[in-house]
């Protein structure tokens, strides 16, 4: 798509073409729109090429230089832009090169929220010159702009020029044997019956229900309404929706044993089964999809993936694991990553995590946990049905597995990850796995029973997706109802469970297959399904997570998630990294028995070491899987006694799903204290010492939650400045809209419980907290002045 980031090479070639150029223009150019101006630009050997500056409006945006030949203009007279690096004051360097022969004038298109933007506007174009560029009637100083390289490099030998280096990508020589992934879309597809429009105030609700409890697969028919994506040009087609109508792909990192190379294997699907050739770095396309790389590629690698037709979808850059920053600035090796205090920055964002890095590492925590880093649910003309807008729980509806969420984008989070590793913190990814989007939150629009009507959402990389809760109008390109769909992952209905609600949690077919509070439920034992959730941990690794947690793991189930973990460490290489760790949700209360005490074969105590041990995990590699300790503080351990060492459990005090009025996923009762209900501060720091000071067990990781108050008014988002109100644009009234207003994460000086309404706690800047935390893993005691936090308590 057009706002994905462009490679090194491309970027260098630009470079080395500005500087070798017979004609290099360098006349000012009038900055007309502050939205959207251009830079400079050079015309030669029928190339226009340029340097764009644009306002950094929304993630999705698409700029476009479109030309005439002559006074004639066409659609096909067009050059996009792709983005080039960020500057100041939330503005972006964007650059173009295309082919452009005969081109005698042109303009800037800025595609951005619905909006369009032009440069030079006013009717006006810059008039093309064998000598001067310039935009009619302007006149003003300006330099030529050469575009400013970002992270993305190639494999191969290094070509030197009088002013820059460019590099040639080489195919490599397979050093890594590669296991081709499953299909994305089955095959031998069943005929389904087209259908037709419910009457009234009908919806297709109930249309993919289970029709028993012994079936649990989706339809096999339903892949008949695949490809829901509008194509450009069509009604409701949005630019950020690319080319998902006819082309789905994704990028698969298998490592060799010292993962210290890696083959990508790129796994893509055309609607109408065209050829597809793939680019590397922005090499010439091949049609080979597997791609070898080693440690001496030192940045990102762009891919492209094409059809026969000249479709294209250009992939996010990848990274790989030997890539990222050592740990030497950590005060202990932690046990080689297996002990230690973790922070829970909840509502951070990147950029601010990465800035509090530096305290973290300080103050001797082994590592920072953030919240979902994946594509979500959003929305910026609509609140929820409780009144929310942009609420936290947004972030644990994926819509894709691509890296850009509320917190940030990509390279925010790479930026902070590597930031981190430098202050010698580690960090863990919260991964959603088990469920994509509530039934009835996507792009298209929908009908409730007593008839009344609600938009769709957007997701913060505009990616499109379809459910088909509450739906009732014909898909206009399937020519039947919606299914199940997530093009950027790509998911279709087939890698679903059918609808079934979760009525008894002793139940493990519903516990496992069921949708948890109607939130569309992955088919996890679907051989693909497993593989392209296990791409998505492996590129988590690669970016520099050291582990993660896995939320609602107990609705994936033992034998399940044990499979997934097996592809990880296939595509690891055949070993998880040293310091590795994971932490998996398991929520137990009258369900504990099958769950965990009796052995049977969802016990996620004793049946699910028995299956990774059939897998081949070794019983170290068993001991990086931890069970995030529900029971704890008051019933555990929940069987009686310790049926798997404590060393194999995560704990904490209070948690982020208990923050909510009238949340009952953990009862502490007298036990603990959640800090947001309580706000009584030596309440809470009480038991947060008492988490690192008690002897009872040997724990060996221990979770900090530091969080945020609720707004006055209720309001739960983020307090990142995203879900104030002032953004609604909806037109429901906009004062029911229930927001909360920004606070500034990152405060250097800033102490600990720092309690307001609307506002972030630091409960990890707690100095009392932090030297309990120092003296469980080792360390000696610390001050609030070697902190940088003078005065704090």
């Amino acid at each position: 798509m057009a706002f994905h980031r462009m490679s090194r090479l491309i970027q260098q070639i630009l470079v080395l073409l500005f500087a070798v150029l017979v004609v290099v223009f360098a006349t000012p150019l009038d900055k007309r729109a502050t939205q959207v101006s251009l830079n400079s630009y050079t015309f030669s050997n029928n190339v226009l090429a340029g340097s764009i500056n644009i306002q950094n409006i929304a993630y999705a945006k698409v700029v476009t230089v479109i030309y005439a030949v002559g006074n004639t203009w066409s659609n096909s007279q067009s050059i996009a832009a792709s983005y080039s690096v960020s500057g100041s004051n939330g503005y972006e360097t964007w650059i173009f090169s295309g082919n452009a022969v005969g081109a005698t004038q042109f303009y800037i298109k800025y595609d951005v929220s619905g909006t369009s933007y032009y440069d030079p506007g006013n009717s006006v174009n810059y008039q093309i010159s064998s000598a001067t560029p310039a935009a009619s009637s302007t006149s003003s100083k300006s330099s030529t702009v050469t575009p400013t390289s970002s992270q993305t490099t190639t494999t191969g030998q290094p070509v030197t020029s009088s002013s820059s280096t460019t590099v040639v990508v080489s195919l490599g020589t397979g050093a890594v044997s590669v296991s081709i992934p499953p299909r994305i879309i089955p095959t031998s597809i069943p005929s389904e019956p087209v259908a037709t429009s419910p009457s009234g105030c009908g919806n297709w609700n109930g249309g993919d229900s289970c029709p028993s409890d012994s079936v649990s697969a989706f339809a096999a028919s339903a892949e008949n309404r695949r490809w829901q994506t509008p194509p450009s040009g069509a009604g409701g087609y949005d630019p950020s929706f690319g080319t998902y109508r006819d082309l789905v792909g994704y990028a698969d990192i298998q490592y060799n044993s010292a993962r210290t190379a890696a083959a990508v294997v790129i796994n893509a699907a055309s609607r109408t089964g065209e050829t597809l050739s793939y680019s590397f770095g922005g090499a010439a396309a091949s049609s080979s999809n597997v791609f070898q790389v080693d440690s001496s590629l030192t940045g990102a690698l762009s891919i492209a993936i094409s059809t026969s037709s000249g479709k294209t979808l250009n992939l996010d850059p990848i990274n790989f694991i030997w890539q990222n920053t050592a740990l030497t600035a950590a005060q202990s090796t932690f046990q080689n990553g297996q002990k230690g205090g973790i922070v829970e920055l909840f509502g951070w964002p990147w950029v601010d995590v990465g800035q509090e890095c530096a305290f973290l590492g300080k103050a001797g925590y082994m590592g920072v946990k953030i919240w979902p880093p994946n594509e979500h649910v959003w929305g910026s003309n609509y609140y929820e049905t409780d009144k929310q807008f942009r609420p936290w729980y947004l972030v644990y509806q994926p819509v894709s597995y691509r890296l850009q969420s509320r917190s940030g984008t990509r390279s925010e989070l790479r930026a902070m990850i590597q930031a981190c590793r430098a202050a010698g913190v580690r960090v863990y990814a919260d991964a959603v796995v088990n469920h994509m989007v509530g039934q009835g939150t996507d792009v298209q629009n929908h009908r409730n029973s007593d008839c009344s009507l609600y938009s769709g959402h957007n997701a913060t990389a505009g990616s499109p997706y379809y459910t088909s809760g509450n739906t009732y109008l014909i898909n206009p390109q399937t020519g039947t109802r919606p299914t199940m769909e997530f093009p950027a992952v790509p998911y279709g209905p087939s890698d679903f469970h059918c609808e079934r609600s979760i009525s008894s949690w002793t139940d493990m077919n519903q516990v496992t297959k069921g949708y948890l509070v109607g939130l569309t439920d992955l088919n996890t034992e679907n051989p693909y399904t497993q593989d392209r959730i296990a791409t998505y941990i492996v590129d988590l690794l690669s970016i520099g997570f050291s582990g993660v947690r896995f939320d609602a793991a107990k609705h994936i189930g033992p034998s399940s998630i044990a499979s997934i973990f097996a592809i990880i460490k296939k595509k690891m290489g055949g070993s998880m990294p040293a310091d590795y760790i994971s932490w998996l949700e398991i929520i137990l209360g009258g369900e504990a028995s099958v769950l965990a005490c009796d052995g049977g074969a969802d016990s996620w105590y004793t049946n699910f070491n028995t299956i990774l041990s059939g897998k081949g995990f070794t019983q170290s590699e068993i001991n990086q899987i931890k069970i995030w300790s529900s029971d704890y503080p008051k019933e555990m351990p929940i069987c009686g006694s310790w049926v798997i060492p404590a060393s194999r459990f995560a704990i904490q005090n209070d948690d982020h799903d208990q923050q909510n009025p009238g949340s009952s996923s953990r009862d502490m009762q007298s036990y603990g204290s959640v800090l947001i209900k309580d706000k009584d501060v030596p309440k809470h720091r009480g038991f947060e010492v008492q988490l690192f000071s008690r002897t009872d067990a040997d724990w060996q990781i221990k979770l900090v939650l530091s969080s945020y108050q609720f707004a006055a008014g209720g309001g739960n988002g983020y307090p990142d400045g995203l879900s104030d109100c002032s953004l609604f644009t909806g037109s429901s009234p906009a004062s029911a809209c229930l927001g909360i207003a920004k606070d500034q994460a990152f405060v250097a000086s800033s102490c600990g419980y720092t309690m307001k309404a609307g506002g972030y706690t630091r409960v990890h800047r707690d100095l009392t907290i932090i030297n309990a935390m120092r003296a469980w893993v080792g360390l000696g005691a610390t001050t609030a002045s070697a902190l940088g936090i003078a005065g704090c308590t």
